[in-house]
């Protein structure tokens, strides 16, 4: 397994498994406790996440909610102040991410002090991993099709397989995009592809997952979202042991908590 340094975090099965915490700086992010439009109020938010153990802070500047309009590059770009502000303003270190699609956007946040790029769009600008390789920054890869508007549309194990393994950079981490994407993707899709996760091993890179309070586990355990803890980190504890490296999540101390538990006792994750 290639390992990934970001901003100087070594990312890999050598390594503990990381927790990204999550703050969005739009208006229309569902996930009401993690958005913030006040630079002030944000960097004290982050300031928490780091304080609960999260080591990498990922930042959208939009919703990707399949509801909602995509923005620009343009309109991405004009949130992105209120980002750098936040960072200027946290007094805690952490690895900072930004979730964008455009490699305008990329560029612009890596050259003013973001540290790595979530893609959530899998390259289809095909400049993103360019972008990245030319200034050594970590990216995360989404599976998803090459259309910058159909961000996770993808439905099976064979064809995210698929579409991470093309164009990888050697700082890529790659993630298999859980969650109601498209409305052709199933929470039976989710769950084959919870179970087959270790099968994106052989692709040698880290892997991201982001399987915090998701419908594929709320249907097993018959729970709303604001009551599904519980199973996220059950479920957390068998992705980190089937190979994820990273695990993004709104319940940034719990999850730490089980990731560890994962990585101790997890059946063969020692031999890795």
């Amino acid at each position: 397994m290639q390992t990934v340094e970001a901003a100087g975090l070594r990312i890999g099965d050598d390594h503990p498994p990381r927790v990204m915490g999550v703050l969005n700086v739009s208006d229309e992010s569902t996930y009401g406790p993690s958005v913030f439009t006040d630079p002030n109020e944000a960097a004290g938010y982050v300031d928490g996440l780091v304080e609960e153990g999260a080591e990498i802070v990922d930042i959208g500047l939009e919703s990707a909610n399949k509801r909602f309009e995509v923005l620009s590059a343009d309109e991405e770009l004009d949130r992105l102040d209120t980002a750098f502000e936040t960072l200027d303003r946290t007094t805690h270190d952490a690895v900072f991410s930004i979730e964008t699609r455009y490699h305008e956007v990329a560029a612009a946040a890596l050259d003013g002090g973001f540290d790595m790029v979530n893609d959530i769009c899998g390259f289809a600008d095909p400049e993103m991993a360019p972008t990245c390789e030319a200034r050594d920054a970590a990216v995360v890869k989404m599976a998803s099709p090459p259309d910058l508007e159909r961000p996770g549309a993808l439905t099976t194990v064979e064809e995210i397989h698929d579409a991470l393994a093309r164009d990888l950079t050697d700082k890529t981490i790659v993630d298999p995009a859980f969650g109601g994407w498209s409305e052709a993707k199933t929470l039976d899709d989710d769950r084959e592809i919870f179970h087959r996760l270790g099968e994106f091993r052989d692709l040698d890179r880290p892997m991201l997952v982001s399987i915090n309070r998701k419908n594929f586990l709320g249907e097993v355990v018959g729970r709303e979202t604001d009551e599904r803890l519980p199973a996220s980190l059950a479920a957390t504890a068998l992705a980190v042991e089937r190979g994820a490296n990273v695990i993004r999540t709104h319940d940034v101390a719990e999850t730490r908590d089980a990731a560890l538990i994962g990585d101790a006792f997890g059946a063969g994750r020692g031999d890795r």
